[in-house]
C-alpha cells in the first residue's frame, strides 16, 4: 500500500463506507466517534433521527452489498424484511391509490441501527481497520508549505483518558450535518465553503409498534407497508408505516411549511386519524405502541459546496451529510454517502493509491457533480410548498420539476411511466432517464388520453386501498 495511515471522522454510515474504501489503500484506517457502540442494534446519542423511518433505496442496498459482502444475507437472517415495493405497498398518490403490480424496486425494510450495526459488524472484520469509541476529534493537525496540510487529529477521550494525537496521509470528514470542520477551517484563517440552504420547515413526529397477531388482521389487507403523499400547500401532511425487523413497524408522520405534526401521543394518534386514509390509524389500533412519540426538525437540505471552496486544503477531503444534506423525508442520505465513498474510490484508485495535492479538488469537483441530482429532486419536491426559503433553482431546473410532476400525475395511468419514476427515485437511473424518447412519448399518450376523457379507471380513490387487490399480472 502507498499510505500508511488515513482517519475518518464519525462513525455512521458514511463514515463506515469511507473506512471500507480507505481499507484497500492505506496500510491502517482509523474511525474516530463520540459514542460508544451499542452491543447490537440499539440507538445511540450520535444519531437522533434513527428512531423515525430510514429507507434504504434500492441502488444503496446495492452498493452497500458491493463494500460489504454479506449485508443482505445477514440483514434478513436478522429479521430485515424483502419487499417489493409495487408489489407490498399501498401507496396513495395525488389521484387515488397506486395500482398494485410487480415493479423492479427490491428493497430491504428495517430499522436504522440494525442497517448501522449490520454494516459496521462487517467492517470489524477488515484487520487494518480500527474503530475508536468515546472520543472527539478535537482539532486538526497541520503542517505548512505550499498551502497548508492537515496530517492529523487531535482526540480528546470522552471517558477520562489522556488526550492523544493521531497523525496520517488523509483525514475525511463524515461527521454529518453537525460537523465542526467548518469551525476549524475558519480558526485556520481560511474562507470556509459556501452554503447552500433550502428550507421546506418540514418535521417529523414517530412511534414505534408490537405489529398484531395476523390472525387479527383482516385478511383481505394485504399491504406490508403504507405511504400517504400531501397534497401540497392545502394539505401538507404525510404518512408511513414501515415494518421493520421483530415484527414492529415504525409509524412517521411529516409535515411541510411549518405544519409539524403532534409529538404528544394523544394529539399523534389523532393525527393519524386526520390523514387522507384511515389505513394507517386501523393499523395502529391493531398494534401495540412500544415507544413514546420521537420529534425530529433539522430537515433543511444544506450544501456546503466545497467544489466551489477558493481555499486549498491538502490532506482532507468531506461526504455525507457533512458536504451535502437532503430532506430527509426523501430517504437519499444512505445511499448518497455509499457512492460518495466510491467516488472517493475512483480518485485514489487513479492516482495509484497516492494522497497529491490535486486529491481533495478532484474529489469536491467529482461528488458535487453527482449530488446535484439528488438536491434538484429533494429542493424541486421542497419547492412544491409555497413556505420554502431559499434560493430557487434555475429556469431548467424549475422546468424539469414540473415536467416530474407531470410523469408523477400519470404515474397511475402507465405502469412503464411508473416504473421508470421508481428506477430514478431509488437511483438506479439517473433523473434523464425520465427524458427517454419512449418515457416522454407514453407521457404525451397518457395526458392526451386524460385530456379528451379515456384515462384508464383509477384503481381506487376511496378512502382504503382495493382490499384483497391482486397483483397485476402483466405490466
Amino acid at each position: 500500500m502507498a499510505n500508511e495511515h488515513a482517519i475518518v471522522i464519525g462513525g455512521s454510515m458514511a463514515g463506515l463506507c469511507a473506512a471500507r474504501v480507505l481499507s484497500e489503500f492505506f496500510d491502517k484506517v482509523t474511525v474516530v466517534d463520540r459514542d460508544a457502540y451499542p452491543a447490537g442494534a440499539h440507538e445511540r446519542p450520535g444519531v437522533p433521527q434513527s428512531r423515525h423511518v430510514h429507507a434504504l433505496l434500492m441502488r444503496g442496498r446495492q452498493e452497500l452489498e458491493n463494500l460489504f459482502p454479506g449485508f443482505d444475507r445477514t440483514m434478513l437472517e436478522h429479521g430485515a424484511i424483502d419487499i417489493n415495493f409495487g408489489l407490498d405497498f399501498a401507496v396513495l398518490r395525488r389521484d387515488g391509490w397506486g395500482r398494485r403490480q410487480h415493479n423492479p424496486i427490491e428493497t430491504l425494510f428495517a430499522s436504522r441501527v440494525l442497517m448501522e450495526e449490520t454494516v459496521r459488524g462487517l467492517l470489524r472484520k477488515l484487520p487494518n481497520v480500527e474503530l475508536i469509541e468515546r472520543a472527539d476529534a478535537a482539532a486538526f493537525l497541520i503542517e505548512r508549505g505550499d498551502a497548508p496540510r492537515v496530517s492529523g487529529l487531535r482526540v480528546i477521550p470522552r471517558d477520562g483518558r489522556p488526550e492523544f494525537t493521531l497523525t496520517g496521509q488523509l483525514v475525511v470528514d463524515a461527521s454529518g450535518r453537525g460537523t465542526k470542520i467548518p469551525g476549524w477551517i475558519k480558526e485556520l484563517g481560511l474562507p470556509t465553503p459556501e452554503e447552500e440552504i433550502v428550507d421546506s420547515h418540514t418535521g417529523y413526529a414517530s412511534r414505534w409498534y408490537k405489529a398484531s397477531s395476523p390472525s387479527r388482521r383482516p385478511p383481505q389487507w394485504w399491504w406490508k407497508g403504507v405511504w400517504i403523499e400531501p397534497l401540497g400547500d392545502s394539505a401538507a401532511e404525510a404518512g408511513v408505516l414501515f415494518p421493520v425487523e421483530g415484527e414492529r413497524f415504525i409509524v412517521t408522520l411529516a409535515g411541510w411549511g411549518g405544519k409539524y405534526p403532534p409529538s404528544d401521543e394523544d394529539g399523534f394518534t389523532a393525527q393519524l386519524r386526520k390523514l387522507r386514509s384511515p389505513i394507517i390509524a386501523e393499523e395502529v389500533a391493531l398494534g401495540e405502541p412500544m415507544s413514546n412519540v420521537y420529534s425530529y426538525r433539522q430537515m433543511a437540505n444544506r450544501w456546503r459546496h466545497y467544489d466551489k471552496w477558493q481555499a486549498r486544503l491538502d490532506g482532507f477531503v468531506a461526504l455525507g451529510d457533512a458536504t451535502c444534506a437532503f430532506n430527509p423525508v426523501y430517504g437519499q442520505g444512505m445511499t448518497s454517502a455509499a457512492l460518495e465513498a466510491l467516488i472517493l474510490r475512483d480518485c485514489l484508485k487513479e492516482r495509484g493509491g497516492q494522497v497529491d495535492a490535486a486529491l481533495p479538488r478532484e474529489f469536491f469537483t467529482r461528488i458535487a457533480a453527482f449530488q446535484k441530482d439528488p438536491w434538484s429532486m429533494a429542493t424541486g419536491a421542497d419547492f412544491s410548498f409555497a413556505a420554502t426559503e431559499g434560493r430557487r433553482p434555475a429556469l431548467a431546473a424549475r422546468a424539469f420539476s414540473r415536467v416530474l410532476g407531470k410523469m408523477l400525475e400519470v404515474g397511475n395511468d402507465d405502469p412503464k411511466i411508473g416504473d421508470r419514476l421508481a428506477e430514478v427515485v431509488h437511483m438506479v437511473r439517473l433523473p434523464s432517464a425520465l427524458l427517454d424518447r419512449e418515457i416522454l412519448a407514453r407521457i404525451a399518450r397518457a395526458w392526451g388520453r386524460r385530456i379528451i376523457g379515456r384515462r384508464p379507471k383509477a384503481e381506487s380513490t376511496g378512502a382504503m386501498p382495493p382490499l384483497g387487490a391482486a397483483p397485476a399480472l402483466e405490466a
